[in-house]
């Protein structure tokens, strides 16, 4: 992708057909890989401060080291960091994803949820890095649909 980068901001959006509390459940960091086929393992890493860090490993060999910044069980969101990218490391500063679940109450989607997921990206992150977290979040937003709707 070429361009002027205008925003380091990123948001996608879904309306899946399911309540709440069956997705609510997978929105755990350790608990990605049950939903996101992009990702093959999940495991908690000891760290030198003594937070708790996850590791995700993709499929393609990507391994990335996340941390929990929030997490609200009363207003259904969680936020994290992507703190480390191996094998070849982050290309910006840093990243807060935030994850937010919305019950729909009414019209043809009652009983349905909607889940938002964002991004914030630092300042030097490249339009390539900005466009590539809507096709990750995307991705990953229809695969959770995928792990919780009926069939």
């Amino acid at each position: 992708m070429s361009g002027k980068l205008t925003s380091t901001s990123v948001t996608e959006s879904a309306v899946i057909n399911a309540p709440l509390s069956s997705i609510w459940r997978l929105i755990k960091l350790k608990e990605f890989a049950k939903f996101y086929t992009g990702i093959s393992k999940s495991e908690t890493v000891p760290s030198d401060d003594g937070e708790t860090i996850i590791r995700w490993t993709f499929k393609d060999g990507t391994v990335l080291d996340v941390k929990e910044e929030e997490y609200s069980t009363i207003k259904h969101y969680i936020s994290f960091h992507i703190i480390k990218c191996e094998p070849w490391g982050l290309p910006y500063t840093s990243v807060l994803s935030t994850i937010r679940l919305y019950p729909i109450t009414s019209g043809s989607a009652e009983s349905g949820t909607f889940v938002q997921w964002s991004g914030h990206y630092s300042a030097d992150a490249s339009a390539e890095v900005v466009q590539d977290g809507h096709v990750k979040r995307r991705e990953a937003l229809a695969d959770l649909a995928k792990a919780v709707e009926k069939k």
